[in-house]
């Protein structure tokens, strides 16, 4: 007799029809190098085909080190640039850099792309043997330099052609390490372009009531940025929540793990016994749908039906790198927290514009209950405090009160208004400021811009407000992710 096939929403788990089985790692990049020589060249000076074949072959050594590199070796003739192009098509090669160990005429790369399809993603690297002009040298040196002008006629006739628009270009002396460095944040935003299309965030609940700022459409989620947007029954998380019980071990296990780890002021053991539970079904809720994200509505909705806040079960997923997550419906947030943690490897935190210092000019990030206990200050406790709002349970629950370690900071987020997609960078520095005791998790950020000036564009863009915030300049990364998307970018 044949299996019957049922759907996840009453499958529990267990393999259903419309839930994929099992979750989708995420995936390195396939990546093609094509170095090119010109042929014409070898019968004027000895040794320089040579030279430049070695050349070249640091560049695919050092690519190498951290990328999947598919490197035919240098190519010299057009037969050998159809070759490599057959090559990278069977290979199915998700990204192809271009390069040139001396000049060569365009229609030798475009001979390579003729296999290839025509959206795929193309970095142009400019070659230099020392980034610097040796006023001692000769003109074979001169020729290993000249890649750089046969980069600039193939992305000239790209433009002329309205080919291969979305381009990105690097330049760099070829044992850069700052060139390399490069290679790895670009390649980076490729493979989370990539892979966010087989992404899924699941929302539990809705946007919260009046935040039209965070109001969204899935079909165009999907289509611009990638991920499936997949509604979940509050229903699905209380079952979860009620068959674990309270006997579930793993409970009583975070409960103990969180009075070790953090200093906890003003709750009882019951009060985080409650979160502990909560937190025990986003793990299982996460597991049990394959997601990569979280957003959730915490007021009225979740804390109500737990008796407790989501605070420490989004935490817990924070540390274990088992998602990215957010609250108040904010999917977009969550989206873009998924893209700036594959950007750093660090956690984002997720909070609102809140405050601001004029005489400091810095701005406070006001959090949502919940943190990365890894991103904390490490010379500060980390406070669990009773929350500072109560939005349905009973007695006191959990809320986190702490903040990031010092450095170099971003702040952004995605919006789709009448006018389309935009997306906010703004680079900043997290201050040594005294600690705020609010039961709150805070972040107090420097800004080179007068600070009521930012405000001020911050709100004639109509950008959310929510920011994500993440340690470390990213502002490039995100403005290549926007070229790609076709996203247009407002930096404050």
């Amino acid at each position: 007799m044949t299996e019957q096939i049922e759907s996840f929403e009453v499958t529990k788990g267990r393999k259903s029809g419309d839930l994929l089985s099992k979750l989708r790692p995420e995936k390195k990049l396939k990546i093609g190098f094509a170095a090119y020589g010109y042929f014409e060249y070898w019968r004027m000076y000895d040794g320089l085909r040579d030279q430049v074949i070695a050349d070249m072959k640091i560049v695919a050594d050092r690519l190498s080190k951290n990328h999947d590199i598919i490197y035919p070796g240098m190519i010299e003739t057009l037969d050998a640039s159809d070759e490599a192009g057959k090559l990278f098509s069977n290979d199915h090669i998700d990204l192809l850099i271009f390069a040139e160990g001396t000049y060569c005429p365009d229609y030798f790369m475009h001979q390579t792309l003729n296999n290839l399809p025509d959206d795929i993603p193309i970095i142009c690297y400019g070659t230099s043997l020392t980034g610097k002009i040796d006023f001692d040298s000769d003109y074979q040196i001169s020729l290993r330099n000249s890649g750089m002008m046969g980069l600039v006629q193939l992305t000239a006739g790209f433009k002329k052609m309205n080919k291969h628009s979305k381009y990105e270009v690097i330049i760099g002396g070829i044992e850069d390490d700052e060139v390399y460095d490069t290679f790895d944040k670009l390649i980076q935003v490729f493979t989370t372009i990539k892979n966010l299309k087989h992404m899924t965030f699941g929302l539990v609940g809705h946007v919260f009531r009046g935040m039209y700022d965070f109001e969204y459409e899935k079909t165009a989620v999907t289509g611009k940025l990638g991920p499936h947007i997949m509604d979940i029954n509050i229903d699905h998380l209380m079952s979860i929540h009620e068959e674990n019980g309270t006997a579930d071990p793993r409970i009583k296990k975070l409960l103990n793990s969180a009075k070790s780890e953090y200093t906890i002021v003003g709750l009882k053991d019951e009060e985080i016994t409650k979160a502990a539970q909560l937190a025990i079904a986003f793990q299982d809720l996460i597991e049990r749908y394959k997601l990569n994200g979280l957003v959730v509505l915490g007021q009225h909705l979740i804390e109500a039906k737990a008796g407790s806040t989501c605070h420490l079960g989004l935490s817990e997923i924070l540390k274990n790198d088992l998602a990215a997550v957010v609250t108040e419906g904010d999917v977009l947030g969550c989206i873009m927290s998924k893209i700036v943690k594959d950007f750093t490897g660090r956690s984002p935190f997720f909070g609102e514009w809140q405050e601001f210092d004029t005489s400091e000019n810095t701005l406070m990030l006001l959090g949502h209950g919940f943190i990365d206990a890894r991103e904390c200050r490490p010379d500060r406790p980390i406070y669990v405090k009773p929350a500072c709002e109560n939005w349905g349970f009973t007695g006191n629950s959990v809320g986190f009160e702490a903040t990031y370690s010092t450095g170099p900071l971003t702040m952004t987020h995605i919006i789709q208004d009448a006018k389309g997609w935009r997306l906010l960078i703004s680079e900043g520095e997290l201050v040594d400021s005294p600690p705020l005791k609010i039961n709150e998790c805070t972040l107090i950020v420097k800004i080179d811009k007068p600070v009521k000036q930012f405000l001020t564009e911050l709100m004639h863009y109509g950008f959310s407000h929510h920011t994500i915030a993440i340690p470390g300049h990213v502002g490039k990364q995100l403005s290549w992710f926007a070229r790609q998307l076709d996203i247009e970018v407002n930096w404050i």
